[in-house]
């Protein structure tokens, strides 16, 4: 699943979904960047399918 960021991390909005963590945590690839992050549930938005 892919996701668009509230807040830009190093420029970057647009994330794909990993792994759901505890606590609402997401392991996120940042799109175009090749880092890994963790990010709360409430920090994005899905995009439509």
């Amino acid at each position: 699943m892919f996701a668009t960021l509230k807040y830009p991390v190093l420029g970057f909005m647009r994330v794909r979904l990993l792994i759901r963590r505890e606590c609402k945590k997401w392991l996120v690839e940042l799109i175009g960047a090749d880092l890994q992050i963790e990010v709360y549930e409430e920090d994005f938005v899905l995009d439509p399918q």
